[in-house]
């Protein structure tokens, strides 16, 4: 009997500088490349489509005007967004905060479950890696099992465990 030689990626290994593509659970193309200010518009359309149930930690913002707001400070840090057939449904941005960088990732409510969050986070950890790297970290709700899920197996881990929220870190 010879032993098994396949050997399963580490989470750095599978991040990636933007543009990339791949395809999606669901056999459709998904197109993951660095945000700009052009896409604010597209941006505030695919949060306006979250509904109640579809906010976490009170983000994104249920006021339009502050949506655009918020929308504007998270092109102001890095950010990726993922398009799927022309149209935004993912958005991931790290915002310099204290002694790291704060990640945010969001995917649309028709789109989540199929791989797009992700491909947000190999983008948008791996362009922080290609320019130095450093702490990065988040806040989740802990019922939120599936984004849990993704940051763990992207290698973060639990810091801090508060009421509400868990803080969630890694170095990069």
């Amino acid at each position: 009997m010879t032993e098994s030689t396949t050997r399963t990626s580490t989470p750095d290994e599978q991040l990636r500088q933007p543009p990339f593509g791949f395809i999606d659970a669901a056999g459709a193309r998904v197109t993951v490349e660095f945000a700009s200010a052009s896409d604010r518009d597209a941006l505030c359309a695919m949060y306006d489509s979250f509904d109640a149930t579809d906010r976490t930690q009170g983000l994104p913002p249920t006021r339009a005007d502050a949506r655009r707001d918020w929308v504007d400070t998270l092109l102001a840090g890095r950010s990726v967004v993922a398009r799927r057939d022309g149209h935004i449904v993912g958005h991931a941005a790290l915002l310099e905060s204290g002694d790291g960088h704060e990640l945010a990732v969001f995917v649309a409510p028709d789109a989540r479950g199929v791989g797009v969050g992700t491909g947000l986070l190999r983008g948008l950890l791996g362009a922080h890696r290609a320019t130095g790297g450093g702490r990065v970290w988040l806040s989740v709700e802990p019922s939120n099992r599936c984004a849990r899920a993704l940051y763990r197996r992207f290698g973060f881990d639990v810091a801090e465990r508060g009421r509400f929220e868990l803080t969630m870190t890694k170095q990069i």
